[in-house]
């Protein structure tokens, strides 16, 4: 990694949710001794059940959608990551599949690099244990998502978890958002109607925004 990949891997680092729990100095090592940066085109795969190395990998540019059996569970923007829940499984296996949603950077955190911060950082390792904790909450959420009374709640609890920072939801087409909630694209248009009426959402072709 040269040293504007370090820096540019580092200031991603410092605004993460679980690494921004570690100095600078820390980071710095871990970069140096336990990571690699590696680039992908959109729809690559990034990083899937078949991939049997144990690690976190790093949002550090672009964006990913994490999907199980085709179907879309989140979307990574810079500074978010995968691997966390499943690091200390004892399963050999990651659960879901992380697509290229753009043309991305990813950083990828060897298991040996975490150890050595839960290891030395008790700021890290509290963040990492709440990092886990809001997880679980988020899986409640697409439970409830999945066995939401009607369309329109299916709808909001989706676009919730897979919008950006601004409740901006794009690229995405009424047969696949259809696809992804499990209903009719005829019960899907009449949500969205619902919801645009009721000030909830704003629709324009591809794009969804949360009001």
């Amino acid at each position: 990694m040269t040293d504007a990949q370090q820096k540019e891997c580092l200031a991603v680092l410092l605004k993460a949710d679980i690494f921004s729990a570690a100095g600078e100095m820390e980071l710095a090592s871990v970069l140096l001794d336990f990571s690699e940066l590696r680039s992908f085109k959109k729809d690559e795969i990034i990083y899937s059940p078949q991939n049997p190395e144990k690690c976190i990998g790093v949002l550090i540019k672009g964006e990913a959608r994490v999907t199980k059996d085709y179907v879309t569970m989140s979307v990574l923007h810079p500074g978010q990551q995968f691997g966390t829940v499943v690091l200390y499984h004892k399963t050999d296996y990651f659960v879901n599949t992380i697509l290229a949603k753009t043309d991305c950077k990813v950083l990828f955190v060897k298991k040996e690099g975490v150890d050595r911060l839960l290891a030395h950082n008790r700021r890290f390792a509290v963040a990492y244990i709440s990092y886990l904790s809001k997880r679980i909450y988020f899986l409640n959420e697409k439970i409830e998502a999945y066995t939401a009374p009607n369309a329109e709640s299916k709808l909001l609890h989706y676009l919730k978890s897979v919008c950006d920072a601004n409740g901006v939801v794009s690229g995405i087409s009424i047969t696949e958002l259809s696809r992804q909630i499990n209903v009719s694209r005829a019960s899907l248009y009449r949500a969205l109607d619902t919801l645009s009426a009721s000030g909830k959402l704003r629709h324009d072709g591809k794009k969804i925004i949360l009001l």
